[in-house]
């Protein structure tokens, strides 16, 4: 996940002329979309890891639900302070960011399926 965070750092940074041109895409939009993103997967992969470690039920559930929660209030706080506190809002970035959620989501899951197939308690 840390990759995919400076890969898109460096590529925003480097084609943010060309994102506002071709795209009208506020870079800025993205830089922050992209750090929320990275943040609010790393906080839930670090629950949903802990409960893969649990042998019971009840946590398990509770970690997995609250690593979804956590992850989903984080983006909408980060969507909602963004439309209050801007007067234009750039669409484009935000939709942007929609796509690095499914980019996070997905490697998230992927690691998250190797890490519970060698898992001691499937293993």
């Amino acid at each position: 996940m840390a990759a995919v965070f400076g890969i898109v750092l460096l590529l925003v940074l480097t084609s943010r002329n060309w994102l506002a041109a071709q795209w009208n895409m506020d870079y800025r939009v993205v830089l922050v979309g992209n750090t929320v993103l990275f943040i609010a997967t790393a906080f839930s992969f670090y629950l949903y890891s802990k409960s893969l470690r649990n042998n019971n039920v009840q946590v398990f559930l509770r970690m997995m639900y609250s690593s979804l929660l956590v992850k989903m209030v984080l983006c909408l706080a980060a969507v909602l302070i963004y439309l209050f506190v801007s007067r234009d809002v750039n669409k484009a970035g935000i939709i942007a960011s929609l796509a690095l959620y499914v980019v996070y989501t997905y490697i998230e899951v992927k690691v998250l399926m190797r890490l519970s197939k060698n898992s001691p308690k499937n293993g």
